[in-house]
């Protein structure tokens, strides 16, 4: 009557690691998750501060160009990619606007009337890899800004 179900103190040993393996593998799994989450937020972080970066460029050169009276041009290469990802610029009255992944990065500017060359609208797409020319012209009694690609 006194006698255990089991007398091999080996098993049960066994038995003991077999859990604690088990447990332990739950939990390097967990803490593993929780650090690609991690890096893949540093990653689009590190997206993000590119894609602003790139948005501060273009809003600086057309207020340069706009500041700097009729005639004013200035000229802007736009990079490759943003961290091995596609992204386009819009440009409007507003400021610029730069996508890239799902993401949106902005800077504002003043109010000012923005077009292209190849006709008069009131938002423009700038491309990677492309060199564009941000100049102030003069259209009836007040300047815009003209954004055109030359490559």
């Amino acid at each position: 009557m006194g006698s255990t179900i089991t007398g091999d103190q080996i098993a049960t040993v066994s038995i003991d690691f077999v859990i604690s393996m088990f447990l332990l593998l739950v939990i390097l799994v967990s803490i593993l998750s929780l650090a690609e989450g991690r890096l893949e937020t540093v990653g689009k972080a590190e997206e993000m501060v590119q894609a602003r970066s790139i948005s501060e460029k273009v809003a600086s050169a057309i207020e340069e160009t706009y500041s700097g009276g009729e005639g004013h041009e200035v000229e802007i290469q736009m990079p490759l990619d943003i961290k091995g990802s596609y992204y386009q610029v819009y440009v409007n009255q507003s400021g610029v606007m730069v996508e890239v992944g799902g993401w949106n990065a902005h800077s504002y500017s003043f109010q000012k009337k923005i077009s292209n060359y190849n006709s008069n609208q009131s938002k423009v797409t700038m491309l990677p890899n492309r060199t564009y020319i941000i100049r102030n012209v003069k259209e009836e009694c007040r300047n815009m800004v003209v954004i055109f690609g030359i490559g």
